[in-house]
């Protein structure tokens, strides 16, 4: 029998004008095995049929919920949806997305058989209805604070909230940052100090769709990449923090510093002077960079950004078209 006072999970779909891929969301989460949730279908101010959509489906499943409100942008919409759940676990999709039918039963027995997980991460695959990219998981447990970090701080761990389920604890004092894109990245320093246990499963899928008109793989305006640098430097000053011999940091330094070097090639005249500066002050050895776990090219690259500087790679990178 399904709880639909005090559901065990609550699942948040934020919805702006996806009318083409909302049925396929929403049906792959309601034909779940596992029916413990309500579902909370936030309408952002779409402009098309989404709306009368999400009424419809709320006439005929009595675990759905839906909120209507003024456009406010994805992080808005998931902290409208946080603010009234009621589930112990929270989990994130997105509206043109959708999830394999094994998504939810295992991995919420899972966390309902071991009350310490705090977090659990699923496998995405990169959906685009012909070639598709599926990222396996191995299975592996993180039973501390500091181990978890290390994970969630590492190029190995895709960080986007859609691939997990949280303990509703997790996000007791914190929300997404309005406003801004790469949301996900700016509140991961956040999620890193509150998960103390985390499960890495093999099991469930999320088929993250592909889309030529998504917010991500549209043309960046420098609005866009002042949002997503402003993230990697809230992770990068996190990172440099703590005392690993710089592992972490480096790691993330790495491929952090090519969006700063793409943003200033794709906008020469932008402001990006405080992201410069941030970028440049951190402090690194060559013994720090010997010891991280990245190519020759990627440790020569780093030495190459710490000698001559930001200004002088552009230049190089323009001249060689490497962008």
């Amino acid at each position: 029998m399904v709880n639909t006072i005090n559901p065990t999970l609550s699942i948040i779909v934020p919805i702006y004008n996806v009318e083409e891929y909302l049925v396929r969301c929403v049906d792959s989460i309601l034909n779940q095995p596992y029916s413990d949730f309500e579902l909370i279908l936030i309408d952002d101010g779409s402009p098309d049929k989404c709306g009368s959509i999400c009424d419809d489906y709320a006439i005929k499943d009595e675990r759905i919920v839906v909120i209507h409100k003024k456009n406010g942008g994805l992080s808005s919409a998931r902290n409208a949806g946080i603010d009234i759940a009621r589930g112990n676990y929270l989990s994130f999709i997105d509206s043109d997305d959708f999830i394999s039918e094994d998504f939810y039963k295992p991995n919420m027995n899972c966390l309902l058989s071991n009350s310490l997980i705090d977090m659990i991460v699923m496998q995405v695959c990169h959906y685009n209805g012909g070639t598709n990219l599926l990222i396996t998981n191995e299975v592996k447990k993180y039973n501390n604070n500091h181990d978890v970090k290390d994970y969630l701080l590492s190029m190995n761990y895709i960080c986007s909230s859609w691939i997990n389920i949280y303990k509703i604890e997790v996000f007791k004092s914190i929300r997404f940052p309005e406003g801004q894109i790469f949301e996900d990245g700016f509140l991961l320093p956040d999620i890193a100090d509150r998960v103390n246990n985390l499960y890495v499963s093999d099991v469930g899928i999320y088929y993250y769709r592909k889309r030529t008109d998504s917010i991500m793989s549209k043309n960046r305006t420098e609005s866009n990449w002042r949002d997503i640098l402003l993230s990697h430097v809230r992770i990068l000053d996190y990172c440099y923090k703590y005392p690993d011999d710089k592992k972490r940091f480096l790691e993330r330094y790495k491929g952090f510093s090519l969006s700063l070097i793409y943003s200033m090639i794709e906008f020469p005249n932008g402001s990006f002077h405080e992201f410069l500066d941030v970028f440049q002050r951190y402090q690194y050895s060559l013994r720090q960079l010997l010891k991280i776990n990245a190519s020759i090219k990627d440790k020569v690259k780093l030495f190459v950004f710490k000698k001559i500087g930001y200004r002088s790679v552009v230049k190089i990178y323009k001249y060689l078209n490497l962008y």
